[in-house]
């Protein structure tokens, strides 16, 4: 899985928001993210799963598996309701 096409984040003051970019996509509503779901997005620029996002959040925080796993998956979750993921 992964980000679609036409989509990324930009940093607007101290928030991080995700724009859609070309002529054929819309967004209604402003979707913000914060430090652990621009990590996330990140990881999702590239096909990746979300065992591997699960495994590089704990070791860039201080963070249990059990409740990285279930945090991925809820933001994965939305994403996906979103649109955001192909």
């Amino acid at each position: 899985m992964k980000i679609k096409r036409g989509f990324m984040v930009c940093k607007v003051g101290d928030s991080h928001v995700v724009m859609s970019i070309g002529s054929k996509m819309h967004m209604r509503g402003l979707t913000t993210l914060n430090e652990t779901g621009v990590f996330i997005w990140n990881h999702l620029k590239n096909d990746t799963t979300e065992e591997a996002i699960t495994q590089a959040m704990c070791a860039e925080f201080d963070i249990d598996e059990e409740t990285a796993r279930a945090d991925v998956h809820e933001y994965v979750a939305m994403l996906r309701k979103a649109g955001f993921l192909a």
